[in-house]
């Protein structure tokens, strides 16, 4: 039995925001969901320590989060090839940040992240890029066409 599917907070297709912008549209409409309060500061929380890292990419955010389900349990997304903004300055200990925060058990137990890292080759970006539009662009019901946000970090 499929999940229920709740009204999305996006119309179908791939929406570019700030960080800001989607905690506009899934946090501030919801004042009385501590939940959504409590995931917004957690990916906030992880966004900034990947970016203070050095680390740069797109990310692709989804999930019951970008719907109007009331407490959500986490947020799905999807960091596409993250690379380093200064490869030189990268130290052993900024290299062991990074690899935990881009773990997927580690992103799931401290930042409630449905997180998956995606590094295609060249010659694969387009199918692995159709195959999140799938996952990420439909409801449970994988009839109705929904819009997930892309940010980049």
């Amino acid at each position: 039995m499929a999940k229920p599917d709740f009204p999305a907070l996006l119309t179908p297709g791939i929406h570019q925001m700030s960080l800001q912008q989607l905690l506009a549209l899934a946090v501030t409409p919801f004042p009385n969901d501590a939940r959504r309060t409590d995931l917004s500061l957690k990916l906030t929380t992880w966004v900034n320590a990947l970016q203070a890292a050095g680390v740069t990419g797109q990310l692709w955010i989804d999930g019951s989060f970008l719907t109007e389900k009331p407490n959500p349990g986490d947020i799905d997304c999807v960091l596409w090839s993250p690379a380093w903004v200064s490869p030189a300055l990268v130290t052993p200990n900024i290299l062991n940040q990074v690899q935990q925060l881009l773990d997927h058990a580690h992103a799931e137990a401290v930042y409630n992240l449905d997180f998956y890292l995606e590094t295609p080759a060249p010659d694969q970006i387009f199918h692995r890029e159709a195959y999140w539009r799938g996952i990420l662009g439909y409801c449970h019901d994988r009839v109705t066409a929904k819009g997930f946000a892309e940010i980049t970090l």
